[in-house]
């Protein structure tokens, strides 16, 4: 039957490209070859386009040629008989969507040829992969006049557009996600991008979306721990060391029905590849993904690591854009520079090991500590919006309920005034030191010096009390160096 089905649909389509050949160029656009199953009408199809794209008219008598010039009468009847069984083009549209449908269906026939054939598990993954590859209806191309444009617009418009929320105001406020976009959240090494990553995921969940969070990182019975502790308020110091009370079990089982109803799944995935994860995702019914994190998919690793993690971002934007599936991809920042004060802001140039995801992301934020301390408040940069503003959100750190929320004071911390740096002095330094006050000088023998000019053997400078002359021959200034004064040397008159 599908045979019988895929064979009236090729020559369907056919018999209406014969019968009007204006349709040709908008069917090039949505039919592809391996469209055409059948090697004679596929080869009927490619000598159509070769004399479309060549700019001569597509006719019958032009197509013999191209078709074989040695056996034309078999080629003429063949045509003929297309164009027979073909009374009118008027439905061809519907004869191209048979024909994609029947197609698609038995290409999926031929990969269950090859599962059941596989050799190894590696080439069933992959033939899983093809299958639901296959399964994901790609839009043919369009073209949308500016009237049309101005209708599609009213229509867009009547109703208000619902946007993925985010269980954060000010994050809601600024982004607008939708089904196939692709989000980025970065963040350094324990900044908590994991932590956030589970609160958006839940928030999706208990909105009625079906979440897949992916994790090749941490393991599920962590993640687990992290969700109670977040819902439950309870503490999570208690919830590591097993020290639950009956009074927490008792809530637990109140909440137990809050806690299962939504569709949130954990998907150990460490050693997955793309691919792998775009099959899984397709098979569960995703309708979105997280996953933990971007740099530990399994890539191409005949290639540089630039290379590969620039392969996988490209992965998983095809994924999210031809699924419809929104991705949320967590990212490791690199490590930032030390020196200065408090941390060092990331930009987007931090995202780790390629520039590759900066071009795939939709959205991307970047999550990293105020401080240097472990509860310091957390700032959420909003570093690239495709489709809003950016700009920065502080955020709260409950670490005892392992959650995070919208700081009150929506502001940068006053900057700590520096403390005055003190260090011990050694004696050694205040005998070199010229000016110091306490060395002693020398009296008007010149004895006593101290100091580098003692050092060096220099004789005393002149000053006070030292009974020297100065330039013209009075003697050294100060208290007691007049003559029969204190200190002078001579006797009283």
């Amino acid at each position: 039957m599908v045979i019988q089905d895929m064979e009236a649909a090729q020559e369907a389509v056919l018999g209406s490209l014969l019968i009007s050949p204006e349709l040709v160029g908008e069917v090039l656009a949505q039919v592809q070859d391996r469209d055409f199953v059948n090697p004679r009408h596929r080869m009927t199809y490619q000598a159509i386009r070769q004399l479309f794209v060549t700019g001569q008219t597509v006719d019958p008598i032009l197509l013999l040629p191209l078709l074989g010039a040695s056996e034309q009468q078999p080629w003429r009847e063949y045509l003929i008989n297309l164009m027979d069984k073909t009374p009118t083009a008027s439905n061809i549209w519907e004869y191209v969507a048979v024909l994609k449908e029947q197609a698609r269906l038995y290409q999926l026939c031929m990969l269950g040829e090859r599962l059941a054939q596989a050799g190894s598990l590696e080439d069933a993954a992959k033939c899983l992969a093809d299958g639901n590859a296959l399964m994901v209806d790609k839009p043919g191309l369009r073209y949308v006049t500016m009237e049309q444009a101005l209708l599609d617009f009213y229509d867009r418009h009547k109703t208000r557009k619902e946007y993925l929320t985010w269980g954060l105001d000010k994050l809601n406020d600024r982004l607008f996600v939708d089904r196939g976009d692709m989000v980025v959240l970065g963040g350094y090494a324990s900044a908590g991008k994991t932590l956030l990553a589970i609160q958006f995921a839940w928030h999706w969940a208990r909105l009625g979306k079906k979440v897949g969070f992916y994790s090749l990182e941490t393991g599920e019975a962590k993640l687990e721990d992290r969700l109670i502790a977040y819902n439950m308020r309870l503490d999570f110091g208690r919830i590591k060391r097993s020290e639950l009370t009956e009074e927490d079990y008792k809530a637990l089982a109140m909440a137990s029905k809050r806690l299962i109803q939504p569709a949130l799944e954990w998907v150990p995935a460490s050693g997955m590849t793309v691919d792998e994860i775009r099959s899984s995702a397709l098979s569960r019914g995703y309708d979105a993904i997280f996953i933990d994190y971007l740099q530990l998919i399994q890539g191409d690793k005949r290639r540089s690591r630039t290379e590969e993690v620039a392969g996988i971002s490209i992965g998983l934007h095809q994924l999210s854009q031809s699924t419809g599936i929104t991705v949320v991809a967590l990212s490791q920042l690199s490590r930032p520079e030390k020196g200065g004060d408090g941390v060092k802001a990331p930009t987007l140039a931090s995202l780790r090991e390629s520039g590759q995801i900066e071009q795939d992301a939709d959205v991307a934020m970047l999550l990293y500590k105020e401080e240097d301390t472990p509860n310091s408040r957390r700032i959420l940069h909003i570093a690239k919006n495709k489709e809003g503003e950016t700009g920065k959100i502080y955020l709260a750190f409950d670490g005892a309920h392992q959650r995070l929320y919208e700081s009150v004071v929506d502001a940068p911390a006053p900057r700590k005034r520096r403390e005055p740096e003190y260090r011990q002095v050694q004696f050694t330094e205040i005998l070199e030191d010229p000016d110091d006050p306490f060395a002693e000088k020398g009296d008007q023998h010149g004895q006593a010096q101290s100091g580098r000019a003692a050092a060096a053997g220099d004789p005393a400078p002149g000053g006070p009390g030292t009974g020297q002359q100065l330039p013209g021959g009075s003697p050294a200034g100060g208290p007691g160096a007049d003559s029969g004064g204190p200190g002078s040397g001579g006797g009283t008159a």
